[in-house]
Formats: C-alpha cells, structure tokens, sequence
C-alpha cells in the first residue's frame, strides 16, 4: 500500500512542511506539499492524492475550502492545525475531515493517524469519474437505518441519505458489530482515530456526538447513541 499512497501536505511553515514530509516519506509513501490555498488546489485536482493533511490558517485562506473539496473527491483528509479548540475541531470534522490533529504535534502520531485512515478508506467507493466495481460487503440495518460499509452514507426508513465522514462510518460499524454492549472510548479511539486515548482528549465525544444527530435525523429519533457510564457508547433503538 505504501509504495502507491500519496500523500498532499499542506502548510505554510516551511520548518513544519519539511520535517513532516521527510516523516511521510521515511514511513515509504510519496508526499507532495502546498503552502497555500490556490497551490494546494491544484495540486489537489491534478495529482488526486490518497490522503490529504491540511493546515486550516493558510495565508490565501481557510483550509475548510480544501477540505470540503478533498472531501467531494474521495481523498482522505487530516486536519493538522493550531486551532485546537472544540468549536474548530466540531467543524473540520463536519465539513468532511476524517480526523484532526491540534498543534503541536509527534511525526509519530500523525504517521500512526494516517495509517488508521487509509485502513479505513479500504471500504470506501472509488474517486468519481473511476469505473472499477467495488467489492459487495455486507450492509447492516438497525433500527430502521441502513449502513452500507462501501458506501460512507447511512438510508433511513424513508429512503434518505446522510454522509458520513470515515470516523464516523468506522465508529458505527464497530458499535454494530458489538451490538448490543457497549464500546469503550479506548477502544473506539485506538480502532477509529488510530491512537491511544489520553484523559484530556475529546475527540471520541466529539465523534460520537456528532454521529448521534445524523442517527437520530436518519432514523427520526428511532435509533440513538447513547453513552454508557465507564463503559464507553452503544447502539439503542
């Protein structure tokens, strides 16, 4: 997989951009970078990346711009920013990021983040405009909502479609395949977001509220997300 993933770096920090994408490409894949958001752009829509790691603060603007289009191209997205807050992070991972990663941050960790996600784009459908058939897999119905693992989209009862981004798709199909216990946040956040859980980290709650209300919208109100107290979150209709 290593030799053929390519990787679209975007940063403004020239110090950042090198040490990171000398990590990149010591873990085997290829890296291309940007340090801006036009050069990103283009880059974005010639060369078509596997995954694409995305500072938000950009000197010729927001980074959610890439994001939503690396989104809408199939790519997987990493947000790496210095906007750490609850209220930046809610809103990279709802404009279609797969993970976000405050500054500063370990090479290790956002080696490790990016190896979760391409495990996790295996699922996915092709880029649009590919031919290729995806494999059938098995689709799962709880409560009224339809989760088909080739497709990051969930069908309510009445035939509606709601994206998911690829966390939130990972984190359902494991609450799925746990049925009915619980899962733990550990667990979640090692098998999902691809690193260990520390204690000061929300990123599980965050995922997992924001998977509730495209649950309870999908299904209208049927089926829900609820948390389980010190044992982590599971699935209820």
């Amino acid at each position: 997989m290593n030799a053929q993933t390519l990787i679209l770096l975007v940063e403004d920090d020239e110090h950042v951009s090198a040490t990171v994408s000398t990590a990149l490409e010591r873990e085997g894949w290829t890296s291309r970078t940007a340090g801006g958001l036009a050069e990103a752009q283009g880059l974005l829509t010639a060369l078509r990346p596997q995954v694409v790691i995305v500072d938000l603060s950009l000197p010729d603007g927001s980074g959610l711009a890439l994001v939503r289009e690396a989104g809408r191209l199939g790519c997987g997205v990493i947000i790496a920013s210095g906007r750490g807050d609850e209220v930046d992070r809610v809103v990279g991972l709802e404009v279609g990021a797969d993970d976000y990663l405050a500054k500063p941050f370990s090479v290790r960790e956002l080696a490790a983040r990016v190896r979760a996600l391409l495990r996790r784009m295996a699922a996915r459908p092709e880029p649009a405009g590919e031919t290729k058939p995806l494999p059938t897999q098995p689709s799962w119905n709880f409560g009224g909502v339809t989760l088909d693992p080739a497709r990051p989209r969930i069908t309510g009862p009445d035939g509606a479609e709601v994206r998911l981004t690829g966390s939130e798709a990972g984190m359902l199909q494991l609450l799925l395949d746990a049925c009915p216990e619980p899962v733990s946040r550990p667990t979640i956040s090692e098998r999902v977001l691809g690193h260990k859980l520390l204690p000061e980290q929300r990123g599980v709650d965050q995922l997992a509220s924001m998977l509730r209300r495209k649950l309870l919208d999908c299904s209208g109100g049927a089926l829900h997300l609820i948390a389980v107290r010190g044992r982590g979150y599971r699935l209820v209709t």
